[in-house]
C-alpha cells in the first residue's frame, strides 16, 4: 500500500516552516523514487506542537519537524524504523486523527 506523508499547512505549522518541509520532503521522495505522496493537511489539532508529520498507514506522527530531521523521516519512507524521538503527540489526539484518516477523511 502506498504511504501518504501528511504535512500540516495550518498556520501555526506554516510560521515555524511546515510549507518548506512540504516541499522539501516532495522533491526528497521523487529523487528517491520512493512510493510515497507527500500532501498538505489541513490542520491535525496539534498546533502548539508543529510542524506536524503523519505517515499512513503506519500511523506515524512527527512533531516539532525541522529541515535536519528529513533525512531520518525519509529513511523510515524508505522502509528504516520509525524516528521515535519525533513521536511527543498526546495518545489520544493520535487515536483521534488517525481514526478520521482511516474513515478516509483527508
Amino acid at each position: 500500500m502506498k504511504q501518504i506523508c501528511f504535512v500540516c499547512q495550518n498556520v501555526d505549522c506554516k510560521s515555524r516552516g511546515s510549507e518548506r518541509l512540504l516541499n522539501e520532503l516532495s522533491n526528497k521522495v521523487a529523487e528517491r523514487s520512493l512510493d510515497v505522496e507527500v500532501k498538505s493537511y489541513l490542520c491535525f489539532g496539534g498546533c502548539e506542537y508543529g510542524p506536524n508529520i503523519v505517515i499512513y498507514p503506519q500511523k506515524n506522527w512527527y512533531a516539532g519537524v525541522k529541515l535536519e530531521d528529513l533525512p531520518e523521516i525519509l529513511d523510515s519512507l524508505a522502509g528504516g524504523p520509525a524516528v521515535s524521538r519525533l513521536d511527543t503527540i498526546d495518545p489520544a489526539l493520535k487515536e483521534m486523527i488517525y481514526a478520521l484518516l482511516d474513515t478516509g477523511v483527508f
